[in-house]
């Protein structure tokens, strides 16, 4: 099986506390939990080129969204902040991974595949599973919200048995995504 490398652009919320910034604990909680991502998706043959994009903040008009000059096409693009609103994470678990879509009457699309991860919420395992939906084409766009919920059961028992030491191929259903390659 051929090492399967995925691109990730993480941002750091500049925005935080008040334009302060991420503090060094709560960047140190991202690199926690994309250590133990790493670890766990080792094997299943997934490695991680992580790039990190400083001075990105979340515009919060009606809802979240990160200005397109901090989104990298061909990346996951991995926003780190504080705490997420609502309308990004209302069961507050800390994490939400969304892909593109197309524009709609009302709706501007997007063109990026994105997680949002709030460290406050966040625990070490929360990114790792953020990852399983994109790496499981969960955000290919024809989500529902009972096909979410099926999915984080899902991901959540693949991550489980990965943990154990099982390859989880499902994982590497991502192979063809722009944001990933085989090395």
């Amino acid at each position: 099986m051929k090492p399967l490398l995925v691109s990730v652009n993480a941002m750091f919320d500049q925005g935080a506390h008040g334009g302060k910034g991420l503090s060094a604990s709560e960047r140190q909680k991202f690199a926690a939990c994309q250590e133990r991502a790493r670890r766990e998706y080792a094997v299943s043959g997934i490695r991680f080129d992580v790039r990190i994009t400083e001075g990105a903040y979340l515009r919060t008009q009606t809802y979240s969204e990160i200005p397109e000059q901090f989104l990298v096409k061909g990346r996951i693009n991995v926003f780190v902040t504080e705490t997420l609103r609502l309308d990004v994470d209302n069961n507050r678990t800390g994490g939400a991974s969304i892909g593109p879509w197309r524009s709609a009457p009302g709706r501007v699309g997007s063109r990026f595949y994105k997680t949002f991860l709030g460290v406050r919420e966040a625990v070490e395992g929360t990114l790792a599973h953020e990852y399983a939906h994109h790496f499981t084409l969960d955000t290919d766009g024809r989500s529902s919200t009972k096909g979410n919920v099926w999915a984080d059961l899902r991901n959540d028992y693949w991550l489980w048995r990965q943990r154990s030491g099982v390859v989880i191929l499902e994982f590497r259903a991502c192979a063809k995504s722009e944001w990933a390659l085989e090395v």
